[in-house]
């Protein structure tokens, strides 16, 4: 990538001077069902102030090992495939990482929020994450789509999200816990 001016995050100044250079590896999407790794040449600049810092890259979030394009299709598979342990093996990273991330997903759907149509459908699935063992999927029950993905299916978190975004839900479909 061309150098560029960068803000200094310290004293907000702009400044294109660079200090070093430094390859920072990180994991991409599979190409032809093959592991790719990406090296980039990342600058490090310095302020007038003093401050170094590394600039901005625009497809990998800062202290992240993984591209932009690799979280998204972890959090596609996450929500098609049956494991948390089945998306670890296709996109060859431990389990833990997988969990972590569907576990910010999860955690941004929270705190996003979406206005819930009046039918609903729930239903728990089967994912080991440190909030429980099973976490629960709320859908459209006309169109079946997706609306949210909640940590666990314990009654308190149903009950919070429901009064936080569910005021115009009249009918919620489920299946008949034994």
């Amino acid at each position: 990538m061309p150098k560029r001016s960068h803000i200094c995050p310290t004293c907000q100044s702009l400044t294109s001077k660079v200090q070093d250079d430094r390859i920072q590896k990180m994991n991409h999407l599979k190409w032809f069902e093959r592991l790719t790794v990406l090296y980039y040449k990342c600058r490090r600049y310095v302020c007038s102030c003093g401050k170094r810092f590394s600039e901005k890259i625009s497809f990998i979030e800062r202290d992240q090992r993984f591209s932009k394009e690799w979280h998204q299709a972890i959090q596609m598979l996450c929500v098609k495939s049956p494991t948390f342990q089945s998306v670890a093996e296709k996109m060859e990273t431990a389990s833990s990482t997988v969990i972590r991330r569907f576990d910010q997903v999860a955690e941004q759907q929270l705190v996003l929020g979406v206005t819930l149509p009046k039918a609903i459908a729930i239903d728990a699935y089967k994912g080991d994450t440190n909030a429980g063992k099973f976490q629960l999927i709320i859908a459209n029950a006309e169109t079946h789509e997706p609306i949210a993905i909640l940590p666990n299916r314990r009654k308190d978190t149903i009950k919070q999200y429901l009064q936080r975004f569910g005021d115009q839900v009249e009918i919620v479909v489920m299946d008949r816990k034994q």
